[in-house]
């Protein structure tokens, strides 16, 4: 963990997204809870962009338990990858941001905030990621 240290950048992507995944653990805990009937559905009272998705939000979430592990999942390992200096741990990270940020798109505007910090964290690794490496060399232009 002491590579990572060294990037502030990638440190604090990763600690976002560190704290991103814990949300979503707890985020898919609640929402197998609903599917099991032991917590409120909440969702009946949200505004989605397609009336689609909201009616499986309703009647029939257990459909859409395989996307909610599946963006857990990717934040949880992308973030242990980020701590142990992996590259792969960031590209994981920036694929699950990806993604979150295409389905945010679908589901506006309950998911403005999230699609927010979804930015906010890919341009921090971003930025740790390829730091000061410059567009187009001086050396290659002469």
């Amino acid at each position: 963990m002491t590579g990572i240290r060294k990037n502030k950048w990638l440190y604090i992507g990763a600690i976002s997204l560190m704290i991103y995944a814990i949300i979503e653990i707890i985020d898919c805990i609640t929402f197998f809870l609903i599917i099991l009937s032991v917590v409120p559905n909440f969702s009946v009272d949200l505004y989605l962009a397609f009336p689609e998705i909201k009616q499986l939000f309703v009647s029939q979430p257990i459909y859409l338990m395989p996307m909610v592990l599946s963006f857990t999942s990717m934040r949880a390992v992308a973030t242990v990858g980020l701590f142990k200096n992996r590259l792969w741990g960031f590209w994981v990270g920036i694929l699950s941001l990806t993604m979150t940020m295409i389905w945010d798109i679908i589901i506006i505007p309950i998911g403005f905030f999230e699609l927010l910090g979804c930015v906010f964290i890919s341009i921090v690794l971003l930025i740790g990621y390829f730091g000061d490496k410059l567009i187009i060399n001086d050396l290659e232009m002469k």
